[in-house]
Parts: C-alpha cells; sequence; structure tokens
C-alpha cells in the first residue's frame, strides 16, 4: 500500500478494466452507430421511394429530389422502375423496385 492507501493490484485491475472499456467497447459501439446510421439512411430512402411513386402515379413526375438532414435523395424513373440513390457511410448506393 503507497501513501494516499492505494495498492498495486488495485490500480492494475482499474487499468485493466479501463483498457477493456477503449479497446473493445468503443469501437463495438462506434459500428453499432454507422450501422443504425445505415438502415435510417435505407428507411429515408425507402420513403422517398414511396413518395416519388406518389407523384409519378398520380402526376406523371419522373423524378425528383428530397434532402433529409442534409442528406440529398434523388429519384427517377428508369425503364418503369422507380430509383433512389442516396450516400451511405461507405458509397453511394441505389435502391430500385422490382
Amino acid at each position: 500500500m503507497n501513501e494516499s492507501g492505494y495498492s498495486w493490484p488495485e490500480a492494475i485491475l482499474t487499468l485493466s478494466i479501463m483498457m477493456i472499456i477503449f479497446s473493445t467497447l468503443l469501437p463495438l459501439s462506434f459500428r453499432m452507430l454507422v450501422g443504425l446510421d445505415d438502415k435510417k439512411r435505407e428507411m429515408l430512402a425507402n420513403e422517398t421511394m414511396y413518395q416519388g411513386a406518389v407523384l409519378f402515379t398520380t402526376y406523371g413526375i419522373r423524378d425528383g429530389v428530397r434532402i433529409e438532414d442534409g442528406t440529398q435523395y434523388v429519384w427517377a424513373e428508369e425503364n418503369g422502375r422507380l430509383c433512389v440513390t442516396y450516400p451511405s457511410s461507405a458509397k453511394t448506393e441505389k435502391a430500385c423496385t422490382p
């Protein structure tokens, strides 16, 4: 025990707990946040596709842009299908109706 009342094993235990937190839990939470952000963008792209389908069938509008949370979702009719192009964390994604 040193002068302030802490022993060497307690210090090593505290250091190892801190290393576990910063080496495993933080990267895991970062990956989860990136995955949730990608899922949110995919959901907004599907909403944009639905809104584009409504505009296309109702008014005959063939393309458009939706900006949501600073992200641009571009939808267009291509060969009878609706497609939405949007950025994801890694690259630009394109989702089309079957």
